[in-house]
């Protein structure tokens, strides 16, 4: 009982966020391999409610890029890889494969050196970065790498966006693993902060929409595919 009234007040001070979400949330966090849910930990909440804005223009992009997206999302179920990554380009590239940013590019906005390690060519006029199906098979082989290194998918989300060697003394530090713990620390770099804002907001406004439509289409008795 006293864990239902926890829960039930939790739900009524989600300050901004969207109630409606939480569920489309917490299957993300689950998909992510994280044993906390979303109230489970205000940290994560106020991190979401401050990026909450931030996702309708990227969620249009998502919408203009579905046939590029099949292509990768297909890449990823092969490898075994939560489609949550395959949204990794919006919040990084906006879906640009030709982006770049400071010693950075393409669609995963790979540094050279990582580049490099995942078996990408960095030279002038044959930058595998800005290849959508190389850079592709690279960012595979980097998030297996760091699943393997880090032991689940969340962790391994966070040490692409920071780094290894930063993730892991963030973890020896606290001497924790838990989101609710590492969010905390004043050192967890701002840039991953949003990365995985973003990415999570972006995957579960998927998840609770395409839920919304199957219910309506439903409603109206029509077929829907599983």
């Amino acid at each position: 009982m006293k864990k239902r009234i926890a829960i039930m007040f939790l739900l009524l001070s989600l300050s901004g966020f969207a109630q409606n979400t939480a569920e489309s949330i917490d299957l993300s966090l689950q998909s992510l391999e994280s044993d906390e849910s979303i109230l489970e930990t205000t940290v994560l909440n106020t991190m979401l409610d401050k990026y909450r804005g931030t996702i309708p223009p990227l969620y249009r992009r998502y919408q203009a890029t579905q046939n590029d997206l099949a292509l990768i999302e297909a890449k990823f179920t092969e490898a075994g890889i939560p489609l949550y990554f395959a949204l990794i380009p919006y919040c990084e590239s906006k879906f640009n494969p030709s982006a770049r940013g400071y010693n950075t590019a393409g669609l995963w906005q790979f540094s050279k050196q990582s580049a490099k390690n995942f078996g990408l060519s960095v030279k002038k006029g044959n930058d595998g970065r800005l290849d959508v199906n190389r850079s592709t098979e690279a960012v595979i082989r980097y998030l297996k790498s760091l699943k393997k290194e880090f032991g689940s998918w969340y962790l391994a989300d966070f040490a692409y966006g920071m780094g290894e060697g930063t993730l892991q003394r963030l973890i020896d530090k606290n001497r924790s693993k838990k989101i609710s713990v590492l969010l905390k620390d004043p050192h967890f770099p701002s840039g991953t902060k949003a990365h995985f804002a973003k990415t999570l907001l972006l995957d579960a406004k998927i998840h609770y929409l395409k839920a919304e439509e199957k219910e309506d289409v439903s409603v109206r008795g029509e077929h829907v595919e599983p």
